[in-house]
């Protein structure tokens, strides 16, 4: 596990954009093995916790409707696809061959099927980011033997700003 990661829990974290994450008592950056026994976990533990905590459990809330826009939109691009396969066979019948049954199958294909998997692919990557985000610092935490218990209830959504109550209890 890297050093930093236990840096951006403790109060003496001090950022300089030459050498990165330095600590503030030793104005050098940090040098331990598994744990820092200066390390202050307090006032930046408990923002890291929460805002670690509610972005995993939002992104896990839009799940349901990540998977049916996947479900909705390959349907409508699989019928697309079928219509223009469809309308060649149709027009084969006459011996005519047009263009309009292509430029529908691709349509299908370049338009609708991506409207299907951008958001899954966009939600299982944002899943991934936050999951790792949240288990660098319960690995953190677990090595300082503090736990916590967290209850998030997500209230209205006002002009795309989401109410959020956190109920956070640290025991160290």
């Amino acid at each position: 596990m890297e050093i930093t990661k236990h840096c951006q829990l403790c109060d003496y974290q001090k950022v300089d954009f030459k050498t990165g994450t330095i600590c503030s008592i030793t104005d050098r950056k940090p040098e331990f093995v598994n744990k820092c026994v200066n390390a202050k976990l307090d006032s930046k533990l408990e923002n890291k916790i929460e805002s670690t905590n509610v972005e995993y459990q939002r992104i896990l809330q839009s799940k349901w409707l990540v998977y049916t826009n996947f479900i909705v939109f390959l349907i409508i691009g699989i019928a697309v696809i079928l219509a223009g396969y469809f309308l060649a066979q149709y027009l084969l019948k006459f011996r005519v061959i047009g263009a309009a049954p292509f430029i529908i199958s691709l349509v299908g294909l370049l338009l609708v099927l991506p409207l299907a998997t951008g958001p899954l692919n966009t939600y299982r990557n944002d899943l991934k980011l936050a999951k790792e985000r949240k288990d660098n610092v319960d690995k953190v935490l677990k090595l300082y033997g503090i736990k916590y218990d967290i209850n998030i209830s997500f209230g209205k959504k006002y002009h795309g700003t989401q109410d959020v109550n956190v109920d956070l209890k640290i025991n160290k």
